[in-house]
């Protein structure tokens, strides 16, 4: 399976400045905690540099649906995701499914191109 037809599910959140040394103690054991479940496909990590939205992005991958329900209902997840929203101001989850967008700029025209995964770079 491609990287870009997984389910991604993303953590996104602020840590309060009072938080943020227990935060950083934490984050390396729940992490390792979070990757090495065998539902997990991908892991990456991101923060944010422009913007007044979330400081910090976890994305875990999935190759099924059934997966990620299986790894969001899992005892340990629960135990993090609660930690780490007590050391946060918001806290935002999102689960994302692969989608395919159409090329196509003639859509009466009977022929059209579907890309998955398309990617951009300059």
């Amino acid at each position: 399976m491609k990287p870009y037809e997984r389910y991604v599910y993303e953590v996104a959140y602020d840590v309060l400045e009072e938080h943020s040394e227990e935060y950083e103690a934490w984050l390396p054991t729940a992490i390792e905690q979070w990757i090495t479940s065998e539902k997990l496909d991908g892991f990456s990590s991101e923060a944010n540099v422009i913007g007044e939205s979330q400081d910090v992005r976890l994305r875990f991958e999935f190759e099924a649906l059934a997966d990620w329900a299986e790894f969001v209902e899992s005892g340990p997840h629960k135990r993090s995701l609660d930690r780490l929203e007590a050391m946060t101001e918001r806290l935002r989850t999102d689960l994302w499914e692969p989608t395919a967008i159409s090329l196509d700029s003639q859509p009466s025209s009977g022929a059209s191109t579907t890309v998955r995964g398309l990617r951009w770079s300059g």
